[in-house]
């Protein structure tokens, strides 16, 4: 308690170095808890369902890796062979039109098995769950679950509309019950309805006919690698049933939230890394800060050595004094941390939103606590030893002269040294991304993004029964659209490119190579229209899709991309020739250009494109305009309800924007680590000008005697730049060979640039250089300022 006492007698006795300190603590400590409290949310703290560390994803695993999910067959294999599981459900994607109810809207949601909610361990808060005769053969499939969001915005937050029937693809569903807020951690699911795959012959095939995803809680006592070994050792006994290329499948498991936060822990990481580099640096400043204060107490702590204290009690009231400030900046810190989650999280939803809760917990309070106490040790401990080392005798003697201590020369030079490397490390990671990002920008993306509108259509089932009615509804869509003045081209897609939402995908190969056959996967698109002029698509052999192409009659043709052409028929034409595509097979009459279709800074990947009749379930139109493209909205909008008064549209925007929304995650990312570094820049440079210009001070009788002696000012100039250029030199050496090892740790993060890239090495290596030249010229400037005669008066 004496120490305690003493240390904030200290703090309050220097009052500008205590908030110089404080502010740089805060800041440090303050980003690494906002930073912490997105790892916290995303990969540490367990789901907000109960007992969430036992509910799985699982999924089927191609035989060359990743994760395919699961199919309606499949999912009925582990539901009836599974022991190690309380309960599993499965759930498809779905979009259904609401009417009756305002304006029609498009909702998208899920079709799931009863036990979907079960898994999860959620409860509607008004009505009730699925019961398993509604997800079963000859049950009433029609009813519906829908989320808080949707009956807050849609239905007024009405209780009494629960019991009652609503409109979904013009069929009467009765609503059996609300969500909780948040129930789902997809934000874009706003209704549930039963899957009924049992119900259904061709949702019960092993192969892509009914695509899902599945969940399932695991029994008290069950493991995850016991379920996946049950699971592997059922499919391993049905395996005569399942499609030929499903034979070296295998089934795995992981946990929901790795299974749904997983994929954004190599950002995350690069945040709280770069976070800590910049708390390093602070550090580094911090105890440059004790370094001189310390050394200014040479009297104090010579009277306590005389009086019998030992350097480890004189260590400990220094680290106590160094530990409180650090618990202050921490406090400081938590408070600047708990303001930033807030505008990190609407910042980072542009990357996807952010369907977990982000805040100041237990677990975030003890990071913020235990990087405080850490903090204040290693800012402490450096100064503290130094100090306590030191033969007082000989330090007094030299303070007779004038001359700072070359113990405390060093141990500055070496905290400088270290900062100017961390900062090194950051700014060529930062510098990597930074020009990936632009390699991205730059990418073809295959299409002419500019003036181009796109909107999504799902056309109820009772209102277009059959392929006809579907393939007759989009050409009159796409009709009526081309008579909008400012339309140049109007077309249909099943998804368009970079739309975030949906993407379909089967295996192609040579009709003539049946040896080789399913061994690529492709996506694949209907199409209709003038889907290729709309997007600009360039044909580069054969021709393109005609209207009698659209016909059920009509023989089965197909238009491949290059890379696929490439991939199947080398340098020959593939024109004429035949592809087998489920289980048919189709001639190829056309080869179009290369379309990136997830997002810029993704492989292009191989694609087939079919006429409309062939796969006509999901419609995405895009106009080609010559105007702006969003002036048209509403013009486009009434063209539509003439058509169908109830057709709702959903996703309208501009191609540009999806494009641009395809590197949302590497722009927020990128934003954020370049905030990082420009903060380790500015502390880094603060560092080397506080010793810089205490060396200069404590050297005024040297530079008063060399002024005095006929030194020129350019050469009393050069001789402390250099001195200062000469640390970081040392720690622009030891960065640039640090780097070489971090930047492979983003490699994977990197598009089209080598982890070690010369430029962006030469680049940090000249702004840090031109930042420490500034911030040694200062002080250096000022010592040519200083009068001979006063600097000898003083000594």
């Amino acid at each position: 308690m004496n120490d305690l006492r003493f240390a904030v007698r200290q703090l309050l006795k220097s009052p500008g170095f205590t908030l110089v300190a404080l502010l740089t603590l805060a800041i440090g400590i303050g980003a690494n808890t906002a930073i912490f409290s997105l790892v916290n949310a995303l990969l540490l703290r367990p789901l907000q369902y109960p007992e969430a560390d036992r509910i799985l994803q699982i999924s089927e695993v191609p035989a060359n890796g990743g994760r395919a999910g699961a199919t309606g067959g499949v999912f009925m294999d582990w539901q009836d062979r599974a022991t190690t599981l309380s309960a599993i459900a499965a759930a498809h994607n779905i979009s259904k039109n609401l009417t009756g109810h305002g304006d029609p809207i498009r909702l998208t949601g899920l079709d799931v098995s009863a036990d979907f909610l079960r898994v999860l361990g959620v409860q509607p808060k008004l009505g009730r769950d699925f019961a398993p005769d509604e997800d079963a053969p000859g049950g009433n499939r029609h009813v519906a679950i829908i989320t808080d969001e949707l009956w807050r915005t849609h239905f007024n937050a009405d209780p009494s509309i629960v019991g009652k029937a609503i409109q979904l693809d013009t069929e009467s569903y009765t609503l059996i019950g609300v969500l909780p807020p948040r129930a789902l951690l997809a934000n874009n699911v706003s209704v549930l309805t039963p899957a009924c795959i049992r119900a259904d012959a061709w949702k019960q095939s092993r192969d892509f006919n009914f695509p899902c995803f599945v969940i399932a809680r695991l029994k008290p006592g069950a493991t995850m690698t016991q379920t996946i070994t049950e699971l592997n050792t059922a499919k391993a006994s049905l395996n005569s049933l399942y499609p030929s290329f499903k034979a070296q499948w295998t089934v795995t498991a992981e946990t929901l939230q790795e299974a749904t936060f997983g994929s954004t822990r190599p950002y995350v990481l690069t945040l709280l890394a770069a976070v800590g580099v910049v708390l390093l640096i602070a550090c580094s400043n911090v105890a440059n800060l004790l370094l001189g204060k310390a050394w200014a107490r040479q009297g104090e702590i010579a009277i306590r050595t005389a009086l019998g204290a030992t350097p480890s009690r004189i260590v400990r009231q220094l680290l106590t004094e160094s530990v409180l400030l650090s618990l202050l900046g921490g406090g400081a810190g938590i408070l600047l941390g708990a303001a930033l989650i807030d505008p990190l999280v609407r910042f980072g939803g542009g990357a996807g939103p952010i369907t977990v809760d982000v805040v100041v917990d237990r677990n975030v309070l003890l990071f913020a606590l235990g990087a405080s106490v850490l903090t204040g040790v290693v800012f402490g401990l450096v100064p503290a030893l130094s100090v306590a080392r030191t033969d007082f005798h000989e330090q007094l003697k030299e303070g007779t002269r004038g001359s700072s201590s070359g113990r405390r020369k060093r141990v500055q030079s070496l905290l400088i040294v270290a900062e100017t490397a961390l900062t090194v490390v950051l700014l060529a990671s930062t510098g990597l991304l930074l020009r990936s990002f632009v390699k991205a920008t730059r990418a073809d993306a295959g299409f002419n993004k500019q003036n181009a509108l796109v909107f999504d259509l799902s056309q109820p089932g009772p209102k277009v029964p059959t392929v006809g009615h579907r393939v007759r509804f989009i050409s009159e869509v796409l009709r009526r659209m081309k008579q909008i003045p400012g339309v140049e081209r109007a077309g249909m897609l099943s998804s368009y490119p970079m739309n975030g939402q949906q993407y379909y995908g089967d295996l192609v190969s040579r009709e003539d190579q049946p040896e080789k056959r399913n061994d690529l996967r492709a996506g694949f698109d209907s199409v209709a229209g003038e889907s290729f002029q709309a997007l600009g698509i360039p044909l580069l052999q054969g021709r393109y899709f005609s209207d009698a192409d659209n016909s059920e009659k009509a023989p089965k043709v197909t238009i491949i991309n290059e890379t696929l052409s490439r991939q199947l028929f080398g340098n020959e034409s593939p024109i004429g020739q035949l592809l087998h595509f489920k289980d048919e097979a189709w001639q190829i009459v056309g080869v179009v250009g290369n379309v990136r279709r997830f997002q810029l800074d993704v492989p292009i990947t191989p694609q087939i494109y079919v006429p409309q009749v062939h796969f006509p379930w999901y419609n995405s139109i895009i106009l080609r305009t010559q105007v702006p493209p969003l002036t048209l909205s509403n013009t486009v909008r009434e063209a539509l309800r003439e058509v169908d008064p109830e057709q709702p549209i959903a996703n309208l925007g501009t191609l540009e924007a999806a494009v641009d929304n395809s590197l949302s995650t590497r722009r927020v990312i990128l934003t954020l680590l370049g905030v990082f570094a420009g903060t380790a820049l500015l502390l880094a440079s603060i560092g080397i000008y506080g010793v810089m210009s205490y060396s200069v001070t404590q050297r005024t009788r040297e530079m008063g005697i060399r002024i005095a002696l006929g030194a020129q000012l350019p050469a009393v100039i050069g001789m402390i730049v250099i001195n200062g250029l000469k640390l970081v030199a040392v720690g622009l050496g030891i960065g640039l060979l640090g780097s070489l090892g971090t930047n492979q740790l983003i490699a994977s993060q990197l598009f089209e640039v080598a982890p070690l890239d010369p430029s962006i090495l030469a680049l940090v290596a000249a702004t840090l250089t031109a930042t420490s030249l500034a911030a040694c010229w200062v002080p250096a400037h000022r010592a040519t300022r200083v009068d001979p005669i006063v600097a000898l008066r003083t000594e």
